[in-house]
């Protein structure tokens, strides 16, 4: 039991994923809320990590922390796609990661429009070219057109890339060679096996994003990009 234990602690898999613009655009975020006394800002389906959330300490902001889950740092347990807060009530909304788990994800953003403030603003990632992970479903991808199409009620104030073209090829090289080397098995335990080894070998292919994120034709095989816009 005890070293069952052991290596349930041991089993730690690298993020293929570098997430270089987060923090970028989180402090674009801030400056553009800058004026806003103690803004208060909603994160919907903020997990228990907020990818450059430290930068709204300088705000002052007030935090509303929103899941589908009652995890640590979770404030109120809810769905995005039917908002448990009133109409107008936040001057910004924070969406990281989180549409492509959303059955409606139009539902969502409407429901997001809806508490936000007029001129308030949104902040929002989504992934495009990214392996299958469900938390708990996974439904959806995005390009860049079809993100703005999705978001088009909102002024843009700018879109781009988030995690680059690295990122891509470092999780599409993990998935293709956990799947060589499980012979791509329905076996939890064999697949995980083969995740845990071929993550430790493939993941630092994800720091090239440090070099070619912001290049032109990142967008192209972006693994995530993002949208910051205000409401109408």
């Amino acid at each position: 039991m005890m070293l069952i234990t052991l290596l349930k602690k041991l089993y730690v898999v690298p993020s293929a994923t570098l997430n270089s613009g987060a923090g970028r655009n989180m402090r674009t975020f801030c400056r553009l809320l800058a004026k806003t006394p103690e803004p208060l800002i909603l994160n919907v389906g903020s997990g228990d990590r907020f990818l450059g959330g430290g930068r709204l300490a300088g705000l002052g902001a007030r935090l509303v922390r929103l899941d589908i889950a009652p995890l640590s740092l979770v404030d109120v347990v809810g769905d995005a796609q039917r908002l448990p807060f009133a109409a107008g009530v936040f001057d910004g909304v924070v969406c990281q990661a989180v549409l492509e788990h959303v059955p409606r994800p139009w539902q969502a953003v409407g429901e997001m429009a809806r508490v936000l403030q007029r001129g308030g603003l949104l902040y929002i990632e989504v992934p495009f070219m990214q392996g299958y992970h469900p938390s708990p479903r996974d439904y959806f991808r995005f390009t860049l057109e079809g993100l703005e199409e999705l978001l088009a009620d909102f002024v843009k104030v700018e879109a781009g890339v988030c995690v680059g073209p690295a990122s891509t090829a470092s999780w599409v090289a993990r998935e293709f060679l956990a799947g060589v080397l499980s012979g791509f098995s329905g076996n939890r335990r064999l697949r995980q096996s083969a995740v845990f080894i071929a993550g430790w070998l493939t993941f630092p292919i994800k720091y090239l994003d440090l070099l070619l994120a912001r290049r032109p034709s990142a967008g192209m095989i972006a693994s995530g990009i993002y949208f910051i816009g205000s409401k109408k």
